[in-house]
């Protein structure tokens, strides 16, 4: 790790650079000590070059966090990259450390740092427990339930052996879905972060330690306060315990030398089969322990493709395994304290209800483990500094402390002759193995785009589904993907169905910022929820959940496929629900204010491009206040020069008109209903207090121009018949009517997607003069109209007799403003 300082304002700032894990830790605490000087009460951590951060960083930045709190200051944490700021807030620090999103931020705020103390609990008077006494161990019963417990197994052991995992096969796992586990992972936000140096890793008490492959021999790893999900334990292989412990029980050595790990498993296979009808021959223990010898076996590559032996023998081959394998002969941290978990098999006990393939791929053949042969034992274990052994009941929450207050001093593989003097064990006795099957993701219909970041963002949205089948769905203008999501649980149950938004991150995060500060906060009784959201490098996923769906076979579609798969009539009636049922929450409670609507509306999409087809069809530029029209639509005023010049001169002009909580966005794509004509909203980027018909207008304009097909000048010309009717509408309650045919000569053209078009303008016209609440003055109307309508003339979905429609739209709502 590279790491630099300087004093900013008389501030000493630190800026570490590359992964900030356990061993990094070590070298930042070494920098700490040389640059934190006796009169610094406040130091910046600038970590925007840290990629990666652990539970082993986080502890450097709590030590300089407490030495600075006694002086009555703190530590600030700026610039933070996704990864480690989903690290803080999973473990905890968020709430501890002051974080800024800049470095300006940062040197204003004083830091006050928060903790909280243990549970204590009262030890046991052990005199009065049932024991059970065998060689060389004596076990003192202290608690015992009758719950059922199994074992989760995800990946493959031979592939781990053989040195042959590819990407395919890393699994991802929840925290609190691998409380107590075994196996062979890393963290990290991408597959390269963690895949090259993956090693040996048990969970303890929910919390991840790792021995990373990098060469350091230094265990890496992550204590989290809760499981947010934002981060996941990568793994190719393991064993998680899905159950509680059956038995507590307090283990003494009869002896001074102290027992082995398999005769503390000897012992409890004797007491299961003496004491346990329902025993099936294996049993998973977790463990607190006084260390008598401590022989440790530990990877030293990782087992990935790339690395795979040049013979292709397994790695534990007698021509491979010095080159990967760490293996001690001498003992070692005796008088240490040790925190393991492992799984055992009784091979004297009936294994029948086992399948042999099942049982031979949680184990393997270790040539270092020289013990018992009547058992296969697979067990992982952290050492600590020494902590005094209690006899207590609640084995979770003193592992738990060890883990969050101890000083971690080895993480590994524990051979069999291991000794302990005496130990706290919680055991479970296993009724079942399940496998689980890697995810699968699957497409029902086309999807252009898709890629191994929207793979992995879609993985983290869904860690607990084993299959996972994608709708596409309508996506909006912004290039983002959009999919009804069909998840099944890892016991095959089907979850209810969610719309997944996959896309840039700089529009989603917009997105993302508009429903948490606008829609969350304000809109009551609202019926979307954006669930959760993932960011990986410049892409980034939302998660959205519907109130009120019906059930997980229900169809999602936009209004837009349903607008084009529906008769008028129910197009209307779905238009109905949508004011009604779902913006009226929006609208219900509009203000009446002083709004300069000109610099509202003063927006309009790739200027430029409007001005070049300006001067390309009709010759004219900004300077000439009018425009011939063509279609003998006489003269009017020059969109353009209304733009520059007249919006310009009335941006400071106050209007009184309503405000109230806008989408800003209303298309007929962010408008989503299922086959009971439930809808709901998404896309809250442009969401905002706003002009209350700004909606209303988007969706006027999103009718005349994304649903009619405009293919002949014929058709154009009877389009703008009908405009310029609804532009010259007198007040928003003069709603004209539409003539189905044409009162001059017979059409050449099919006209009845224009019919059906204005049809829906007209009920769309009709709310506008419902939530003004009687305000019919139109001037405020169409200039939304002429924001949206202008804008369209730069959109490369509209054809040229589309864009000309929407320029000569534009002149003549200018020609009724001026």
């Amino acid at each position: 790790m590279e790491i630099n300082s300087e004093r900013v304002e008389g501030v000493l700032v630190i800026k570490p650079e590359g992964r900030l894990d356990a061993y990094g830790a070590l070298e930042l605490n070494e920098s700490l000590e040389m640059l934190i000087t006796d009169k610094d009460v406040v130091v910046i951590f600038n970590m925007t070059g840290v990629s990666y951060l652990s539970s082993g960083g986080i502890r450097s930045l709590l030590g300089a966090e407490r030495t600075l709190k006694e002086r009555g200051g703190g530590i600030h944490l700026c610039n933070l990259n996704q990864y480690p700021l989903d690290v803080l807030k999973m473990a905890g620090f968020d709430q501890i450390f002051s974080l800024h999103p800049t470095m300006e931020d940062a040197l204003d705020v004083q830091v006050t740092p928060t903790g909280s103390e243990p549970v204590e609990m009262d030890e046991l008077k052990m005199d009065d427990l049932p024991h059970y006494d065998d060689e060389p161990v004596s076990l003192t019963l202290l608690e015992s339930s009758t719950t059922n417990s199994k074992l989760s197994v995800v990946g493959d052991i031979s592939k781990v052996l053989k040195a042959t995992l590819g990407e395919d096969d890393i699994y991802s796992r929840k925290f609190s879905d691998t409380e107590y586990s075994i196996g062979l992972g890393g963290l990290g936000e991408k597959m390269r972060d963690f895949l090259e140096i993956m090693g040996e890793m048990i969970t303890i008490g929910g919390t991840m330690v790792w021995l990373p492959t990098d060469g350091h021999d230094t265990p890496d790893f992550l204590i989290p306060a809760k499981d947010t999900g934002m981060v996941t334990i990568h793994t190719g292989f393991n064993v998680a315990l899905d159950g509680n412990f059956q038995n507590i029980l307090f283990a003494e050595s009869k002896s001074i030398e102290g027992f082995t790990m398999d005769e503390l498993y000897s012992s409890f296979f004797h007491m299961a089969r003496e004491m346990n009808p329902s025993f099936k021959g294996i049993i998973s223990l977790a463990i607190q322990a006084d260390i008598g010898e401590f022989y440790r076996s530990g990877i030293k590559i990782s087992p990935i493709k790339k690395f795979t032996p040049k013979n292709h023998e397994m790695i534990m081959h007698q021509d491979n395994i010095k080159s990967w394998m760490n293996i001690s002969t001498k003992p070692m941290f005796q008088g240490e304290t040790m925190v393991s978990f492992g799984v055992g098999v009784d091979l004297e006990s009936d294994l029948s209800c086992f399948d042999e393939d099942v049982l031979g791929s949680l184990f393997y053949m270790h040539p270092a483990n020289i013990g018992n042969k009547k058992m296969l034992l697979h067990n992982h274990a952290v050492v600590f500094k020494h902590i005094p052994l209690e006899k207590k009941t609640d084995l979770d929450h003193q592992i738990r402390t060890i883990v969050q207050e101890g000083e971690f001093l080895d993480m590994s593989h524990l051979l069999d002759n291991s000794r302990m003097k005496s130990a706290l064990i919680g055991v479970s006795y296993i009724s079942d193995i399940a496998f689980e099957k890697n995810q699968e993701i699957t497409f029902h219909g086309e999807c252009e785009g898709w890629n191994d970041t929207f793979t992995e963002i879609t993985g983290k949205m869904f860690p607990d589904s084993t299959e996972i089948l994608l709708t596409p769905i309508t996506g909006g203008y912004s290039g983002s993907a959009v999919f009804k999501v069909d998840a099944w649980d890892r016991s095959g149950r089907k979850e209810m169905p969610f719309v997944m938004k996959l896309g840039p991150w700089f529009e989603l995060g917009d997105e993302l910022r508009g429903y948490e500060d606008h829609v969350k906060r304000y809109i009551q009784n609202n019926a979307t929820q954006i669930i959760d959201h993932r960011k990986i490098g410049e892409c980034g996923g939302l998660l959205y959940n519907f109130v009120g769906i019906n059930g997980g076979e229900s169809t999602i579609n936009t209004l837009e496929d349903y607008y084009h798969s529906h008769d008028t009539g129910e197009v209307l009636t779905a238009l109905d629900k949508l004011f009604r049922n779902v913006l009226r929450s929006w609208y219900g409670q509009p203000k009446l204010k002083e709004l300069f609507l000109y610099e509202e509306y003063d927006f309009f999409f790739q200027y430029d491009n409007i001005k070049a087809f300006t001067s390309q069809k009709f010759g004219v530029s900004s300077s000439e206040k009018y425009v011939d029209l063509p279609y003998n639509l006489g003269k009017s005023i020059n969109p353009l020069y209304f733009v520059e010049k007249v919006m310009d001169e009335r941006r400071s002009k106050a209007v009184s008109a309503y405000e109230t909580s806008t989408h800003g966005d209303l298309n007929l794509r962010n408008v989503l209903l299922d086959d009971d004509l439930n809808l709901w909203l998404i896309d809250f980027a442009s969401t905002r207090y706003s002009h209350i018909l700004r909606d209303v207008a988007k969706l006027e304009t999103a009718f005349k121009l994304e649903c009619v097909d405009i293919d002949s000048l014929e058709k154009l010309k009877y389009i703008l018949e009908l405009e310029e009717d609804f532009i010259n509408a007198e007040n928003l309650s003069d709603i004209p009517e539409i003539p189905l045919k044409s009162t001059e000569t017979q059409l050449n053209f099919d006209n009845s997607d224009v019919i059906k078009a204005f049809q829906c303008i007209r009920r769309v016209r009709e709310y506008g003069n419902m939530v003004t609440l009687l305000d019919e003055d139109i001037s405020q109307y169409l200039l939304g109209l002429l924001s949206y309508t202008l804008s369209a003339v730069s959109f490369i979905s509209l054809n040229d007799y589309e864009k000309e429609y929407a320029w000569i739209s534009s002149s003549l709502i200018c020609q009724r403003l001026i």
